[in-house]
């Protein structure tokens, strides 16, 4: 984690430049160098575990070098005049001059271990460097402070290089160790493979049919989950032994060597009849010799266990192609190396096994072998069911069962833990097997997937919550070309695409990971290896929150409180998390005693007012409050205050999703809060900006990417020009503060937004649920929308349908959003020009009957969601010849929707040849469609008023109209 820490040191370092204006840059400048030596690809050699606590030291320094930095920056920022200010600095010289005789000691220490290391050419350049970076920051507003830690740290990677020339033979005990978890893992090999059977078929099938042309047939999936088992199964299978003339099996792994795959495949082909001859040949020659082999005829080769595209790369030209339906196949744990080696067929992801398959498999390994009483079936039912599908948790559980035997209570008990009885298996032979991935990731990706262990098991997360969180650790390496959130995005594809992370949701739009979550028996690999390093703290129900907190809370280590319950041991404590926040990065104990933590993850307020505390803690970078009010109070205040925490990248304000609608009391922000420099992600409830006219011109959010809950009163060009590059706009009003933003036409001033890609309206729900108007929602004139928005998305806006012919025009609009009384009245028909550019669109919670369009209307439509609109009788016919269309999918809607979607994937695929998916869910059989009249079932169905809403017609049907 040295990496890591260092890295979030450089961006502290550039966040300190940009609050305080002082020049740092030499020092960033170190720190990168240093980064840069230490992930230059090497042969590692030396102590294991003296290499990690060297690491481990590093990051302690670093930390503690970036927590300084804060600090000082912060009173340098908080000096509210001239004079203060100066005295602030002159202060924080002298305290600098004082360091510069330690610091002189240091790098004199640190040169001295240099020198003495074999392998240390590189680190002269790091030294003469150092020594320049020394008398530039004497000069540069004496911040020599921060000298002091990066001679700790060169002091401490010295120290680490100085180990490698004890390391050779410890190297090769880890290969030994390695060939030790591969055989374990390959043990599994002629095991009878347990369900998958269509997946079989289906390989079989691509193996032994097709073209001619060779090519390549990938199986991805995690470890242990039976990629090996099934290559095994296809290999050894009659039929396909019976296709192919020479036949060929090797394992890579993640140590291997060329030479030693080339002699394997040749014995695999040959035996080792003429394996003196193999001996005496170089490389070359055995690759020929190969070649010529596998051209005598038709051949099939399994490659197992492939980690890299290195590794392909060095084999791949000996597998001639010689049009004669030749196969190769191939298991790994990463999509992109199989992707890489793909002949352009898509390689088959793994899944986990079912419920019934993973029960048969462990009935074959344990209640096959001897009789069981009947209560031990359903123990070992819910036993198979915890395994999560995974078969190598189910083989080593199977071993565990056999050595207990008969006793009841001991399975009860590993049915209570089957997670952490795998992850203490006496033989690790599971772990192991899993470790391999964790240990092959860069170093960039360790702390982001050492990061899950900070959730619930089984926790739904959210990408766009998980980015944040990872930003605000300092995880994220940024450069020029790429935004924080593309990086984040991009290192959360690369964890699933190595099959440790397996996606949950994705976006109907465009396919993007929305949630994603982690196997069990994976989650406890992270939270080992996690707590191995002192990376995360996590508290369960039995242990104590306070105690545990205040214990760690001094040496930066991510604490995560998961309990359904939390009582107050402390009354000191002014907040607590809530039930359903995940407790990330928690503080259970008094606030000033915990100013160090970077992340506060949501707490339940029950005060009438923001607690100040708070602002005191200016280290932090992500904060999510959700505050409660007392009914007696009118709003909520922010505090101008907050403004002080400068390093805040996201804020988020929320009343608690539990809280009745009538009881809501808006925010009042105060305007300090557009100070806040460093804010990303702002996200707030019904909030009112006290005196926004007081805001100055100087005051600028240019970090801030994305704005939710903004009132719509302040959607004025004083406030937009304040927020040139916020790319995603949620505004969110009452009724009146739409009506009022109307007669004043502040969307007239969304044209300020020239790099706005997302745009969302939405009016909060009051007390008067009835809408008093009829459009609380005026588009403004088509040239005054940002030239780039991409996304609309409406909500309680009562627009009329033929408002929507303005949005058909926006140039770039590729997708569109009603949602719940977006627009009013029970007919849409599409306008003249329709939506030549959209690509998705998703209507919900509409009182909509006639929907009338022409296929030109939606030339390039690809997604259509429906979602209970229970008044809508069809899809228009027209939608058959759109020929761009992938998806339609339907719920909680009337039956003949449902019917007209499948109507349109027949008549799709019978006229032009092109396949839709459609997806139904819930349909009613309360409406149906003959010839264009609508028949009411009357024990079901209500007589519909043309202005009753959604939420009245499905009151109406409860209470039996």
């Amino acid at each position: 984690m040295a990496i890591v820490a260092i890295n979030s040191l450089m961006i502290t370092i550039q966040q300190s430049m940009q609050v305080t204006g002082c020049n740092l840059q030499s020092f960033y400048e170190k720190l990168e160098s240093l980064i840069a030596i230490m992930e230059k690809p090497c042969s590692i050699i030396g102590d294991l575990e003296a290499l990690a606590s060297l690491e481990v030291k590093i990051a302690g320094v670093a930390y503690r070098a970036e927590d300084e930095i804060d600090s000082k920056s912060i009173e340098v920022i908080r000096a509210k005049t001239d004079t203060l200010r100066g005295k602030a600095f002159w202060k924080l010289c002298c305290y600098l001059e004082q360091v510069v005789e330690h610091i002189d000691s240091i790098m004199k220490e640190w040169m001295a271990i240099r020198d003495g290391c074999s392998n240390i050419k590189e680190y002269m350049i790091v030294s003469e460097s150092s020594k320049r970076f020394l008398a530039k920051t004497k000069m540069i507003q004496g911040l020599a402070f921060w000298k002091r830690a990066v001679g700790h740290i060169d002091s401490m990677i010295n120290n680490w290089m100085k180990k490698q020339s004890m390391y050779t033979k410890s190297k090769d005990v880890e290969a030994q160790n390695l060939t030790l978890v591969s055989t374990s893992r390959h043990s599994l090999e002629h095991e009878k493979m347990v369900g998958h059977e269509n997946e079989f078929e289906m390989m079989q099938d691509q193996l032994t049919r097709g073209a001619s042309d060779l090519e390549v047939v990938s199986i991805v999936g995690m470890g242990g989950i039976g990629k090996t088992t099934l290559a095994n199964k296809i290999f050894c299978d009659p039929f396909v032994m019976s296709c192919f003339d020479e036949r060929a099996k090797v394992t890579i792994s993640q140590e291997y060597c060329v030479r030693n795959v080339l002699l394997c495949l040749l014995y695999s082909v040959r035996g080792k009849t003429d394996a003196q001859t193999y001996v005496e040949q170089n490389d070359g020659q055995l690759a020929d010799q190969l070649q010529k082999l596998l051209k005598r005829g038709r051949y099939l080769v399994v490659i197992d266990d492939i980690w890299t595209k290195g590794a392909w790369d060095d084999i791949k030209l000996c597998f001639p192609d010689c049009n004669c339906r030749s196969r190769i196949l191939m298991t790994t744990r990463n999509m992109e190396v199989a992707e890489y080696a793909s002949s352009g067929r898509p390689p088959y992801q793994m899944r986990l096994m079912n419920f019934n398959e993973s029960w048969s498999l462990l009935h074959e390994k344990v209640f096959a072998k001897d009789c069981f009483p009947p209560e031990f079936d359903e123990v070992g039912k819910q036993i198979a069911l915890k395994c999560k599908g995974l078969p190598l948790t189910i083989v080593v559980i199977a071993g565990l069962l056999s050595k207990i035997g008969k006793a009841l209570d001991e399975w009860e008990s590993v049915a209570a833990n089957v997670s952490s009885v795998v992850s203490t298996d006496l033989d690790v032979q599971c772990m192991r097997v899993l470790a391999l991935s964790y240990h092959h990731l860069p170093h960039h990706l360790r702390a982001c997937f050492l990061y899950f262990a900070l959730f619930p098991e089984d926790k739904l997360i959210f990408v766009n919550k998980l980015v944040k969180l990872w930003a605000a650790e300092g995880f994220l390496k940024v450069d020029e070309m790429k935004s924080m959130e593309q990086v984040a995005k991009q290192s959360l594809k690369d964890l699933v695409d190595r099959s440790l992370v397996f996606i949950q949701r994705v976006s109907s739009f465009d396919g993007k990971i929305k949630a994603c979550g982690m196997h069990d028996v994976i989650r406890e690999l992270c939270l080992r290896e996690a707590r191995k390093i002192n990376f995360v703290n996590v508290i369960m129900d039995n242990q104590n929150p306070t105690k545990q907190a205040r214990h760690f809370s001094t040496k930066r280590v991510r604490i995560s409180i998961q309990s359904k319950q939390l009582k107050i041991v402390d009354n000191r404590l002014s907040m607590v998390c809530n039930n359903d926040s995940c407790s990330i990065l928690l503080f259970v104990d008094d606030l000033s005693t915990s100013r160090m933590m970077q992340a506060l993850k949501r707490f339940k307020l029950t005060l009438s007012a923001f607690p100040s505390c708070i602002v005191e803690l200016f280290h932090l970078r992500y904060l999510a409050l959700s505050v409660y009010s007392s009914a007696n109070v009118r709003d909520i205040g922010i505090p101008p205050s907050i403004a002080s925490l400068q390093y805040l990248q996201t804020l988020i304000i929320k009343s608690p999703t539990s809280l009745e609608w009538w009881y809501s009391r808006p925010f009042i922000i105060p305007s300090e809060i557009f100070k806040m420099s460093q804010l990303r992600h702002l996200s707030l409830d019904w909030n009112y900006l006290k005196q926004h006219e007081s805001i100055e011109r100087s005051w600028l959010l240019r970090n801030l990417q994305c704005l939710s809950g903004w009132n719509p009163l302040y959607c004025t060009s004083s406030v937009l020009r304040l927020l040139p590059n916020v790319k995603k706009l949620q505004i969110n009003g009452i009724q009146e503060d739409y009506i009022r933003s109307n007669k004043d036409k502040v969307f007239h001033d969304l044209c300020y937004l020239d790099q706005l890609k997302e745009l969302k309206f939405k009016t909060k729900k009051m007390a008067n649920a009835r809408p008093m108007f009829p459009r609380l929602l005026v588009l403004p004139p088509l040239g005054t929308f940002p030239k780039n928005l991409k996304k609309l998305s409406f909500t309680g806006t009562r627009l009329h349908w033929e408002d929507l012919e303005i949005l058909g025009k926006l140039p770039k609009l590729e997708a569109l959003k009603l949602g719940y009384d977006a627009c009013i009245g029970p007919d849409w028909k599409v306008g003249e020009e329709g939506f030549p550019h959209l690509k998705f669109l998703r209507l919900k919670h509409l009182y909509l009957h006639r929907w009338r369009a022409r296929s030109d209307h939606f030339p390039c439509l690809e997604r259509l969601v429906i979602d209970r609109c229970w008044s809508m009788y069809w899809i228009p016919h027209a939608f058959v010849d759109v020929t761009t269309l992938q998806l339609i999918h339907i719920s909680d809607s009337a039956k003949s929707v449902g019917n007209s979607a499948k109507k349109i994937q027949q008549e799709i695929e019978d006229n032009y040849g092109c396949s839709v998916e459609v997806y139904t869910k819930r349909l009613a059989n309360s409406l149906d469609v003959d010839m264009g009249m609508i028949t009411f079932s009357p024990a079901e169905d209500p007589v519909i008023a043309q202005n009753e809403t959604y939420d009245e017609v499905i009151e109406g049907r409860q209470k039996g109209w």
